[in-house]
């Protein structure tokens, strides 16, 4: 999360849809008391609100991604860069790790970032998308009278995230993120 309360905004990062790069860009906004701590930086937006009645009023906003190619990248992601956190994505497949969320049901619930994008973004003024998040985000710096840089940061490697599925876990994803599916008008093999 970032916080402005002098250009009265409020952020809410919802994992691997461009969050650093977006948290990078609007750094220069948030500072000191502004910028919300590591510990809440994936709470989610009604969480937060709920928490600082003092924001009520400032401008939300968020982005989200296609669901079954932001749980390609996290899977990317963790094989990459949190070998020491994750070690198990050095040893399953991306459909092994898929049957084994829907084995403990309790692990959407548990980890921000398998938790539907819907339910993070609850009551935002505007969700941009991953998939046009520099004009999304220039919209949104155009609202609040912002001056941003987006550069690329944290972006995991892989291919096209169709590939990773099987039939089971492409209606895995669309059963267990169909709000998002919904709300969002993601489709599956398509960006948007």
């Amino acid at each position: 999360m970032i916080v402005s309360h002098a250009r009265r905004f409020v952020f809410a990062h919802v994992p691997k849809t461009g969050g650093i790069s977006v948290r990078a860009a609007l750094a220069p906004y948030a500072d000191g008391e502004d910028a919300v701590s590591h510990e809440t930086t994936h709470e989610t937006l009604p969480e937060l609100m709920a928490r600082r009645p003092d924001l009520v009023g400032y401008f939300a906003f968020g982005f989200v991604r296609n669901p079954w190619e932001r749980l390609v990248s996290f899977y990317c992601h963790a094989r990459e860069r949190l070998r020491p956190t994750f070690p198990q994505f050095q040893t399953l497949s991306f459909a092994q790790w898929l049957r084994q969320i829907d084995a403990d049901a309790g692990r959407l619930e548990r980890l921000f970032v398998l938790r539907p994008q819907r339910d993070c973004l609850d009551g935002a003024d505007f969700i941009g998308r991953f998939e046009t998040l520099a004009e999304d985000l220039a919209r949104v710096a155009g609202k609040l009278g912002l001056s941003v840089a987006l550069a690329r940061k944290n972006a995991s490697t892989h291919g096209p995230y169709p590939s990773y599925f099987d039939g089971w876990g492409r209606d895995f994803v669309a059963a267990r993120y169909a709000g998002d599916i919904r709300d969002f008008g993601y489709h599956f093999g398509t960006a948007s």
